[in-house]
């Protein structure tokens, strides 16, 4: 008798419960929420202090009496232009949608009446201590240190299996940078963990179309970015993943020579420059093999043809963990 295939195999072990609960419904009991109606309830917060300030508002970190757990609250400025609303409630709304543990979670979101009646919106997130990588790389490099390699490729491990879960919900992060990788420890087990942060400007590929010009840091563009009308995809992250790479590997952004320059030379530097390999910039001590290595992935990262780069996160990740791997 033929074997039965796994997957089959599995249906048959798990029956469809919805289907038996149509076939055969169940003895009909008190309806304890009303189907059809809505459940309230009134989240309050407990604010302890201010942990962070930006052009659109500020960060607190508060407390969960309920749950009884610290969380952060993001709360925008009355003031801000509508663009810049509709990027804010962008980011909690793509932060509640998904579900990954290098993805920062998002929890609610709501308005708050201030004291001169000013109508301010919020939403809270899981609270980190920690910080972005942005950050750990200036501490590092101020001290003349350099971050080791292996916990380079451990944080990009991360920050690529979280992409790779975007790009599979058919979401488009755009904005890959070290400023929005954040490095904490899991209260848990309190290993060291990445979270990917900010989906503000991140693109649907399955909701409507978007005419935005320029979303993204410059720095970080893909060439295709650039281009006014250009079709993206999560290749556009990829590109930004393997400069994000080159910056926290070597301490240098490839394009730092471009600091100072205009808007229009950096954008077409990101089209036309040929970029120093990562390699020129690592210790001598640094093994044929690794160096080799990195420049591999970084050339393969940053093509400037979309279909000459590795075609997905997941290609990017599996390569840096097999030729940077200890042995």
């Amino acid at each position: 008798m033929d074997s039965v295939p796994p997957v089959q195999e599995l249906e048959q072990a798990i029956p469809d419960i919805a289907r038996e609960d149509r076939i055969e419904p169940r003895e009909r009991t008190i309806d304890d929420l009303g189907i059809g109606g809505s459940v309230g309830h009134f989240k309050r917060y407990v604010v302890r202090q201010c942990i962070g300030e930006g052009g659109m508002g500020r960060v607190y970190q508060a407390f969960d009496p309920v749950l009884r757990r610290d969380v952060a609250v993001k709360v925008m400025r009355p003031d801000v232009p509508e663009p810049e609303r509709r990027r804010f409630r962008r980011e909690a709304i793509f932060g509640a949608r998904f579900c990954h543990p290098s993805i920062v979670r998002i929890f609610d979101m709501g308005e708050h009446r201030s004291d001169d009646g000013r109508r301010v919106e919020w939403f809270s997130m899981e609270h980190l201590p920690g910080s972005d990588l942005e950050r750990v790389l200036g501490r590092a490099m101020s001290h003349g240190r350099r971050l080791p390699l292996l916990s380079v490729v451990d944080i990009f491990r991360q920050v690529l299996s979280a992409l790779q879960y975007c790009h599979e919900c058919y979401v488009v992060h755009r904005d890959v940078k070290p400023a929005n990788i954040f490095v904490t420890r899991d209260p848990n087990t309190r290993f060291l963990t990445t979270k990917l942060l900010d989906f503000g400007i991140a693109l649907d590929l399955d909701g409507p179309a978007q005419h935005e010009v320029l979303c993204g840091n410059p720095f970080y563009m893909a060439p295709e970015q650039t281009r006014h009308g250009a079709q993206i995809d999560a290749r556009a992250d990829v590109y930004a993943a393997g400069l994000s790479f080159y910056e926290v590997l070597t301490g240098r952004h490839p394009l730092d020579d471009f600091r100072a320059a205009p808007l229009e030379t950096v954008l077409s530097a990101q089209s036309k420059f040929a970029m120093k390999p990562p390699s020129a910039l690592l210790p001598p001590s640094t093994s044929p093999r690794i160096a080799q290595a990195v420049d591999m992935i970084f050339e393969r990262a940053t093509a400037k043809d979309p279909d000459d780069r590795f075609q997905s996160a997941r290609d990017m990740r599996e390569a840096m963990l097999v030729f940077l791997s200890p042995v």
